[in-house]
């Protein structure tokens, strides 16, 4: 059932019986594909790119291994690097 309501500034309707929101909501996950959870303590990871390319998204992969960490309490350091940008277990 659908309700519409409007005041004299805004519309907004009401819907019941949907449910809630599919589970996967929100932009895909750009860095996914690194499998950061799989990795032993001393490993690393590198990707290779070139240095332009890789100081423009050492940030972004700054970002996605602090959430990996947050969520697994496993630690990662990422550096610059001759090749690209390296990904460190360290905890």
């Amino acid at each position: 059932m659908e309700t519409f309501l409007a005041n004299n500034t805004q519309r907004f309707r009401i819907v019941s019986g949907i449910g809630p929101p599919p589970p996967h909501s929100g932009p895909p996950v750009k860095w996914g594909y690194l499998p950061l959870e799989t990795i032993d303590v001393g490993d690393l990871i590198e990707l290779t790119l070139d240095p332009g390319e890789a100081k423009q998204r050492v940030n972004a992969v700054r970002s996605y291994a602090g959430r990996v960490a947050r969520k697994s309490g496993k630690k990662f350091s990422v550096r610059l690097t001759e090749f690209g940008i390296g990904i460190w277990r360290v905890v």
